[in-house]
């Protein structure tokens, strides 16, 4: 097989591609463990915090993260507070969030600062997550914007 000048080399079978890799902040046990497995047996890697401080070391530690899942209320702060964050230290980090509890005006201050492309609702459909986190990850479900409608899932 030839290859035209300055082309890259064809990928070799030899280097594995490495799964994209998640960060899930939860601070319920079962919720974090049931995530990390469906998004695990999915294809991805998955990272698990339990606090907005967990979520912020994990994130600076693992600078591949493709995405953050995040509970809105968390033990130690806000998932808010985790947002505002992340977009200090990593802008260019996509965030899910999940909650059952966000009022209207919240709900805009989040959209507003820019870095959340979804607003999930619970009680939540995990297998709707995991399709939703697919398109956000692998780009096909964001529109001129970036960032998708909050919605139940």
């Amino acid at each position: 097989m030839s290859l035209d000048p300055g082309s890259p080399p064809a990928p070799s079978s030899s280097q594995p591609r490495l799964a994209p890799h998640l960060l899930v902040v939860e601070d319920e046990p079962v919720i974090a463990s049931l995530l990390a497995d469906v998004l695990t047996r999915h294809g991805y890697r998955v990272t698990i915090g339990h606090t907005v401080a967990d979520g912020l070391a994990l994130a600076e530690k693992h600078a591949d993260v493709a995405l953050c899942i995040s509970d809105f209320l968390l033990p130690d702060r806000t998932g808010l507070d985790l947002v505002l964050a992340l977009r200090e230290r990593l802008p260019r980090l996509r965030i899910v969030l999940i909650s059952a509890y966000l009022e209207p005006e919240l709900i805009a201050r989040i959209e507003a600062v820019g870095t959340v492309v979804l607003i999930v609702r619970k009680p939540l459909d995990i297998f709707e997550l995991r399709r939703r986190v697919d398109d956000l990850v692998h780009g096909t479900a964001t529109g001129g914007d970036g960032r998708e409608a909050s919605a139940p899932c």
